[in-house]
């Protein structure tokens, strides 16, 4: 009786095979990393700390990163690409009017602090563990928040073009003042014994602020 032959993969199936078990493996250090620096911050991390929090040996580590401030550089890229990720989730020029533009500040808000909110060590690591740890470091968070500066900015000319925000914005400076009171706000709900209700505080404070201001409306006034 013949027996059935086995077919071996393909060097293109292995090849397949083999990527994804290093891009799982490369994650699975990535979010023990992310813990890590978290806990201990990333001056007081070891890379043995990160070895140790998955049982594996030091070798292994690095075949996948080249030392500690390789894998720091990676999670900052995970955080980063989550808040970006917010940004583009909107369309700039969908609003037509200030209400809906006041909606769209909601929104987008809501999810950014949501995040922070479900992952209380995105917080830690990119407003507290990134500073001063290198300047390469600092240079691509500085180019990260230009994009986002950049990003706002468009929200306010459709604005501008569409006639419901003032014609004579400083659209480089507010988008700028805008995004720091979101993420000083983000820094805030983090440290609050309620973040939601804290969170929800600070996106109607800044959607308040930017749609009417501070003024008390005169008599007659809407």
């Amino acid at each position: 009786m013949l027996q059935a032959r086995t077919l071996s993969p393909s060097p293109e199936t292995k090849r397949s095979m083999q990527e994804d078990k290093t891009e799982q493996k490369r994650a699975q250090i990535l979010a023990a990393a992310m813990d890590v620096f978290a806990e201990k911050g990333y001056h007081k991390t070891r890379v043995s700390d990160i070895a140790e929090r998955l049982a594996m040996g030091h070798g292994t580590f690095y075949r996948y990163f080249r030392n500690k401030l390789d894998i720091f550089d990676s999670v900052i890229d995970l955080v980063v690409d989550k808040i970006r990720a917010v940004a583009v989730e909107e369309d700039p020029e969908s609003t037509n009017t200030a209400d809906e533009f006041a909606s769209q500040i909601l929104r987008i808000g809501s999810r950014l602090y949501e995040i922070f909110m479900r992952d209380t060590r995105l917080a830690r690591i990119i407003f507290y563990e990134a500073l001063g740890v290198d300047r390469e470091l600092n240079e691509k968070m500085d180019r990260v928040m230009a994009t986002i500066h950049q990003y706002t900015e468009l929200y306010l000319r459709n604005g501008m073009k569409k006639g419901f925000l003032q014609q004579d914005l400083d659209v480089p400076v507010l988008a700028r003042s805008i995004n720091a009171m979101i993420f000083g706000g983000a820094k805030d709900v983090m440290a609050a014994e309620e973040p939601e209700a804290m969170g929800k505080r600070w996106i109607m404070a800044i959607s308040r602020l930017l749609m009417f201001g501070v003024r008390k409306p005169a008599s007659g006034e809407a």
